[in-house]
């Protein structure tokens, strides 16, 4: 329940109270209330919080943290001071789930087949010059000219050793840049995917004063766009996992994509032919469930790194510069939502069964679920 106190000029101060259950909003008053009638302290209230015509309660609706007979406050800290009132999530609790949720719609895994990894020839010139991959990566929360990972070809000269590179000259944008450069069959067949890819890699953003249509356009436009990368990481992987010099590259955004690479950023990478297999552990931890998302190599269990996902490709917490991809749309779902909590979600027992083991049978259908 939250209570919030009212005065009025020349009126004796008065408490609004506001208890927010699934479906509806209850609301009382110290004074001048009872079940038919509110008081006009209510609606003076009221009409203060909805200064813009509506008020969202959702920011104080958490079901069964609050102990009645004790008085005891579960997974939540409550602050209430001079700047107003907050609710915070205690540690350990950043992924609470409440009834009605956003959860990752499980209607289908449809999986992108994939071709068996084809053998290359790695050129280098007699200067030791070649060309490398880079996985060009960003947050998709910023807002400046954020883009989905894309594979962007560079010239390079290698060290002495011909396995580490030295230099880098440039990227390649198209097929002049390549300065004569001999390339394998395959480096062309990757080069081609490269320049498509980089060409639907910047997503479109809202502007202010966008209709609710154009909204609508700008999502479904972006959906597609994540589609096609999908299914282009997907062709180029058999090719990628065998090229020799592979690198990372955090851009914050398509302007910064330029000619010349900057080396202290590019941090050597590797790609897997391995795929990843999602793994969910549902753990009882006495008045709550935690969902923990995992994923498996071989059989081997694997936590996500949680400082960095290039979507759809994922890394582990052990070995953040190898990278697996994923095979279906639904899975890149998964961990997009899941990221946001650090992979652990809690479900108090109170409401489990009632609003969240639908989603826990679904998952049962596609995934290895495992129950503690």
């Amino acid at each position: 329940m939250m209570t919030k106190s009212l005065k009025l000029e020349h009126e004796p101060l008065v408490e609004i109270y506001f208890k927010l259950e699934h479906d509806h909003l209850l609301i009382s008053c110290s004074v001048d209330t009872h079940e038919t009638y509110l008081s006009r302290y209510v609606y003076r209230a009221l009409r203060v919080m909805m200064w813009n015509g509506e008020y969202d309660f959702q920011s104080y609706y958490w079901p069964a943290c609050f102990d009645e007979a004790t008085g005891r406050i579960r997974f939540l800290k409550i602050f209430n001071d001079r700047r107003g009132f907050d609710i915070e999530l205690k540690d350990g609790f950043k992924g609470l789930f409440r009834p009605d949720d956003p959860f990752p719609l499980i209607n289908g895994r449809k999986v992108l087949e994939r071709a068996p990894v084809k053998p290359t020839t790695n050129t280098l010139n007699c200067l030791g010059k070649g060309i490398g991959y880079c996985l060009a990566d960003t947050s998709l929360r910023s807002y400046h000219s954020n883009h989905y990972p894309f594979l962007i070809p560079y010239l390079f000269t290698a060290n002495a050793n011909l396995k580490t590179v030295k230099s880098f000259e440039h990227f390649v944008f198209n097929e002049e840049d390549i300065d004569d450069l001999t390339l394998s069959h395959e480096q062309v067949e990757l080069n081609e995917a490269c320049f498509e890819m980089k060409s639907i890699a910047l997503l479109c953003t809202r502007a202010y004063g966008d209709t609710p249509e154009r909204e609508q356009e700008i999502t479904a436009t972006n959906a597609e766009k994540r589609e096609e990368i999908h299914t282009l990481w997907n062709r180029v992987w058999p090719l990628l996992v065998a090229q020799a010099f592979t690198h990372y590259w955090f851009t914050y955004g398509m302007r910064n994509v330029q000619k010349r690479p900057m080396k202290k950023l590019m941090e050597p990478a590797a790609f897997a032919v391995e795929v990843p297999r999602l793994s969910f552990l549902l753990t009882d931890k006495g008045d709550y469930y935690e969902l923990f998302l995992r994923f498996k190599i071989k059989g081997k269990l694997l936590y996500f790194s949680e400082d960095r996902q290039a979507l759809p490709m994922v890394c582990s917490q052990g070995e953040p510069l190898l990278w697996y991809l994923l095979e279906a749309a639904m899975d890149w779902d998964m961990v997009m939502f899941f990221s946001e909590f650090k992979f652990k979600i809690q479900v108090p027992k109170a409401y489990y069964a009632a609003h969240f083991e639908k989603h826990v049978k679904a998952l049962e259908k596609f995934y290895e679920v495992i129950v503690r």
